[in-house]
């Protein structure tokens, strides 16, 4: 059966590809390293210490020196899976970090490895998985379609639930309805419950642009098991989206406060707050998340929720923040653009 615990869809992909890259260093295991090109003893130890040495690194958050090490390890060995996907792990973190987009050079680098390691290993679906993602964020859709549709393959042999509902999303993402159905049907099949089938039905509506479709089956997955937050966050989107934010800030309000600072759940509430002009409450939603360690967005997102409630003081005191907070070069210039027009009106 599906894991209960909170999954992050395309929806919200930096965060899903930063959990499937691993790139939580202090928990995460090394991954596993392939034999390299020369398949010699000396060659597979190097390979393994230099993975260990990355995870060292990464869980110092030492990401520049972590990156260097990768590299070096791709470089000597191309035709290695594990020498690939350690190096778009790596660079992945960076990229995402940073908040890359498509056309960014440091996103070009982490999808393009992270192909190249699902396709030097085609029956491994996290490695296409997260090349798929990788994939998705750069803009290359034609080559993110034919990763998913590998995970989708893999899925379908090996009957694995997790790989088909993300499979299914993705490819209803990719305008490919056909194949979406065909892995809700293997879903049912397998026997999952009518929460993860409801559930899956309403994320492949939302991933097609239909919020509205997905309504009855968010709202069936999260009465089928309110105690799950995924099934919550979902059918609160959903309702969002559905022009009902009311409700939704409500069904999400109800969680205790470590749920609240969740990223996804902060994000979701502050969505649906600010819908309704709740501003200054939004920006509280965003503040929650400072628990889980400083992030650029976050920030910037509170700063601006506080300058759209008028808040100017408040909003001043976050960009301050900001400005020496880790990567934030892009979001302060949000900022200060937003409050140097909201001073002047």
């Amino acid at each position: 059966m599906i894991d209960r615990k909170l999954r992050l869809l395309p929806p919200l992909i930096a965060l899903a590809t930063l959990a499937l890259l691993g790139c939580d260093a202090s928990k995460s295991a090394s991954p596993t390293p392939s034999v390299a090109d020369n398949g010699s003893a000396e060659s597979a130890k190097e390979l393994a210490d230099a993975s260990a040495a990355v995870e060292v690194l990464l869980a110092k958050d030492r990401v520049a020196e972590a990156e260097v090490v990768a590299r070096a390890l791709a470089k000597r060995y191309p035709s290695d899976a594990g020498a690939s996907e350690l190096f778009a792990r790596v660079v992945g973190i960076r990229a995402l970090r940073d908040d890359a987009r498509a056309g960014d050079p440091s996103l070009e680098e982490a999808s393009a490895a992270a192909q190249r390691a699902s396709e030097l290993s085609p029956t491994d679906a996290t490695r296409a998985q997260a090349a798929a993602l990788l994939l998705d964020r750069a803009g290359k859709r034609d080559a993110a379609r034919v990763c998913w549709k590998r995970v989708a393959t893999i899925a379908l042999a090996t009957n694995d639930t997790r790989f088909t509902v993300a499979a299914a999303i993705a490819l209803a993402a990719h305008q490919d309805p056909e194949s979406a159905a065909a892995l809700v049907l293997q879903l049912k099949q397998l026997g999952e419950g009518n929460a993860v089938l409801a559930s899956t039905r309403a994320q492949i509506a939302l991933a097609s642009g239909n919020p509205n479709s997905a309504l009855a089956d968010a709202r069936e997955a999260f009465t089928s098991d309110a105690s799950s937050l995924e099934y919550r966050l979902l059918y609160a989107r959903v309702l969002r989206l559905c022009a009902s934010s009311n409700d939704a800030a409500l069904l999400l309000a109800a969680l205790p406060e470590a749920s609240l600072a969740n990223p996804a759940v902060a994000e979701e509430l502050a969505l649906a707050l600010s819908a309704q002009e709740r501003f200054s409450q939004a920006a509280q939603a965003w503040r929650r998340t400072r628990v889980h360690g400083v992030n650029a967005r976050r920030l910037a997102e509170e700063a601006l929720a506080r300058i759209a409630a008028q808040e100017l003081s408040l909003a001043a005191q976050v960009l301050e923040e900001l400005r020496v907070a880790p990567h934030a070069e892009q979001e302060t210039h949000r900022v200060e653009h937003a409050l140097r027009t909201a001073a002047k009106e």
